[in-house]
């Protein structure tokens, strides 16, 4: 009988990265969860990749996928990161200096993008990121729903940064802990409390993922059992 995939996507922490090790999938807590549930395992997680992008490849790779036989979980980034596609190709928008623009026609842009993230004092810019990546990923919900994809979402860094105005009322049992405003739920922050150490990029390593993997496993054995309801 054909094996359940398990389809992830993410940026860093989810395709676990950690010192030099670029994408180590097979330590992942992902690859945890698939190796106790007999599952395949599909990890598109790009370190610095943006909401952007984890939404568009999903939905490419998903598209023709049997929601029968396919799980979905996915690792939010954080907000100030985008996309751009620029000549046929596209190019992962983030802050940090690791993944700086070389491209010179783009590397204006790219500085111009980030100063307006880091050098605003009262975070205004990131917090309207945070806002538009909620209605983002909303509708990335209800695109997975209409095709019947059971999915797990949680934060891989941290939770949504935005008053409480602008919080959206979320269909149940779709965030890790029915709760997308908890920044303890996120993948960091559990690892931080559960004492383990970061690297110089705040990745974390193998005894992390397995921490992770059995912190989320009671609400992705939830939708692993309930796929085919």
């Amino acid at each position: 009988m054909k094996k359940i995939n398990l389809y992830v996507n993410g940026d860093s922490h989810t395709a676990g990265t950690y010192l030099e090790n670029l994408s180590d999938n097979k330590k992942c807590f992902s690859a945890l969860l698939a190796n106790r549930y007999d599952l395949t395992h599909t990890n598109e997680a790009l370190a610095g990749g943006s909401n952007n992008r984890i939404i568009r490849l999903s939905k490419e790779h998903l598209r023709n996928a049997d929601p029968t036989r396919t799980v979905v979980l996915i690792g939010w980034s954080t907000f100030e990161r985008t996309e751009w596609h620029v000549d046929g190709q596209w190019h992962q928008i983030c802050g940090q200096p690791l993944y700086e623009i070389k491209i010179p026609k783009l590397k204006k842009y790219w500085k111009d993008y980030t100063d307006k993230v880091w050098n605003d004092p009262n975070w205004t810019f990131y917090h309207a990121r945070s806002i538009e990546c909620q209605h983002d990923i909303l509708d990335f919900h209800h695109w997975l729903k209409k095709k019947n994809f059971k999915h797990l979402f949680f934060h891989a860094h941290k939770e949504f940064t935005v008053d409480k105005i602008f919080r959206l009322d979320w269909p149940g049992n779709i965030w890790l802990g029915n709760d997308p405003y908890n920044a303890s739920l996120s993948f960091t922050q559990h690892s931080l409390k559960k004492g383990h150490s970061p690297d110089a990029w705040y990745h974390f390593d193998y005894d992390a993922h397995k921490d992770y993997a059995d912190f989320i496993r009671g609400d992705f054995e939830k939708i692993l059992m309930n796929r085919n309801q």
